[in-house]
């Protein structure tokens, strides 16, 4: 298959980064999404007091955006994980933000994988997912024998990368295009 995006060996720092504890998978997407663009983007986008850049020590960051995007632990929608993330950006990282589409969002993970940047996607339980209602980073793309569309993403449970059906996306979490330059 012909993957269009980011090389997946750039997410295996992250392979460590796995969600034990429940309804946390935003965070976690979040971490893992906010440390890319550290590594590879702005080295100032998360304090140097939370993760240091390339390291593959999560815990600091991910205890302050559980405090930030889910302080009760309960799982989020799109609009609370962007709403969650900005917040973080107001206290931290004042020159970004991200959007979010509620529902599907396969063009803005087209568009973003285009242009090698990852987003944040949630999967459906109601439309096939086995992951159910879960938030993964995707990274790439591509077209298979049967015409479907499949990402390559890190699933937050051990495996930076999973292949999953895009027909499972259900709403996205992602930097504007314009914001970020590679």
């Amino acid at each position: 298959m012909n993957w269009q995006g980011i090389d997946e060996q750039r997410f295996a720092n992250y392979q460590s980064w796995v969600n034990q504890q429940g309804n946390y998978c935003g965070s976690y997407a979040a971490a893992v999404l906010l440390a890319y663009y550290q590594d590879y983007f702005d080295e100032t986008i998360i304090p140097e007091y939370l993760r240091e850049v390339n390291s593959s020590k999560e815990q600091a960051l991910i205890a302050v955006l559980q405090l930030i995007i889910q302080p009760f632990g309960l799982p989020t929608l799109p609009i609370e994980l962007s709403m969650g993330i900005n917040r973080y950006f107001r206290r931290f990282a004042a020159n970004y933000r991200v959007r979010q589409t509620p529902f599907g969002g396969w063009q803005r993970v087209k568009k973003r994988l285009d242009n090698h940047q990852p987003i944040i996607v949630g999967l459906s339980k109601k439309k096939g997912s086995t992951y159910g209602n879960h938030w993964v980073v995707a990274y790439a793309y591509a077209k298979a024998e049967n015409d479907q569309y499949l990402l390559k993403v890190h699933d937050l449970w051990g495996n930076y990368a999973a292949i999953v059906p895009a027909s499972w996306l259900n709403g996205t979490v992602s930097f504007p295009t314009q914001s970020i330059h590679f």
